[in-house]
């Protein structure tokens, strides 16, 4: 994946990176053009060698993300990277003279420092993140291709809520991405959550799945365009989700299902994500190696079912998770909406 890599030792900024990365206009524009939601401040490093440096100055002059100034502040050109080949994170160059040429400064959506264990003199590797446009992408469903999350919650608290249960936005995407067992977090009491008491809300849940899918699940906003563009540029294109496929209607009803060449669903394999088989048989088919493939995601399950296949993980802020546990999950890259995924997967 990585186009080009430096090492780099931490070393201690100037204190203004907390302030800078606060702003609100900086946070929605580091959000929508590189999906990360940005924890406050910065790491800063300093090349460790001659060559790194030289590496460095060359990724300069070549493409990058602008980050348009306001309120007088500078522009800034960013560079999409991974740190330490385990966190995805972005190099920011402000446009202002007198910038030192030896000085790189990063962002990401969590507290590099801590979540790597880094201090000042310590080395890390820097890699250009930067995708070359892929042969296949296999999708995941819900939260990806289709805006079902909040459906799940609206289901399920109606079939708890006759039992005197409450359902809340959180503890779905706790489930989803792989926290807890969904029930456990509904049912605190170990006594009453029997398995008598857990299949009835699970078929009650489904006796209301219909008519919440009907009324709130719909394709997200840019899919369409985002599988016309693939299937032009000549993509493969395969759907693997970890559900039983309860949310594939509006896919069906409008067309979309017919660019995959291959669906597999939960109920058709033995090792549930984040094990790779899922993926694994999606390339099998496709008869596409890992890595020209990506599978766009929006849980913790999925970014781990990617990587371990060998593909692209990327991570949608469409769903399940946030920017910070898809980071923290192993993403390659992450993606705001589908407009930002084209770029990704199609890069000019």
């Amino acid at each position: 994946m990585a186009k080009w890599h430096f090492n780099g030792w931490v070393i201690t900024g100037l204190g203004q990176g907390a302030g800078f990365t606060s702003l609100d206009w900086v946070r929605e524009a580091f959000r929508a053009q590189l999906g990360i939601e940005l924890h406050p401040g910065t790491l800063n490093l300093r090349p460790e060698s001659p060559a790194d440096l030289a590496t460095w100055s060359r990724v300069q002059t070549g493409p990058a993300l602008t980050i348009a100034g306001q309120a007088g502040a500078c522009d800034a050109r960013c560079f999409p990277v991974r740190l330490a080949d385990r966190l995805p994170a972005a190099i920011v160059l402000p446009e202002v003279d007198g910038y030192a040429d030896d000085q790189v400064e990063l962002v990401a959506a969590l507290p590099v420092r801590e979540h790597l264990g880094l201090a000042d003199g310590d080395r890390v590797a820097v890699s250009g993140s930067g995708t070359r446009a892929v042969t296949a992408a296999i999708f995941d469903v819900d939260g990806t291709l289709v805006n079902s999350v909040d459906a799940y919650h609206i289901a399920a608290g109606r079939a708890a809520a006759p039992f005197g249960y409450e359902v809340t936005r959180e503890a779905v995407r706790q489930a989803l991405n792989g926290q807890y067992k969904f029930w456990e977090l509904i049912i605190p009491d170990a006594a009453a959550r029997s398995d008598k008491m857990i299949e009835t809300l699970r078929r009650e849940t489904m006796r209301h799945w219909a008519d919440v899918l009907d009324q709130h699940v719909t394709v997200l906003p840019g899919v369409q365009e985002t599988l016309e563009q693939l299937s032009t540029a000549g993509v493969r294109l395969a759907i693997y989700t970890g559900s039983r496929g309860e949310s594939f209607a509006p896919l069906e009803t409008s067309g979309l299902l017919e660019y995959f060449e291959f669906v597999l669903t939960g109920a058709e394999v033995e090792q549930a994500k984040p094990h790779p088989e899922g993926v694994l048989r999606c390339l099998d088919v496709l008869g596409v190696e890992a890595g020209e493939a990506a599978y766009v995601g929006d849980s913790v399950p999925d970014m781990g079912a990617g990587q371990a296949a060998g593909a692209v993980a990327i991570g949608m802020l469409t769903g399940a998770a946030d920017s910070a546990a898809l980071s923290a999950a192993g993403a390659h890259r992450l993606a705001a909406d589908h407009t930002a995924l084209i770029d990704i997967l199609l890069p000019d």
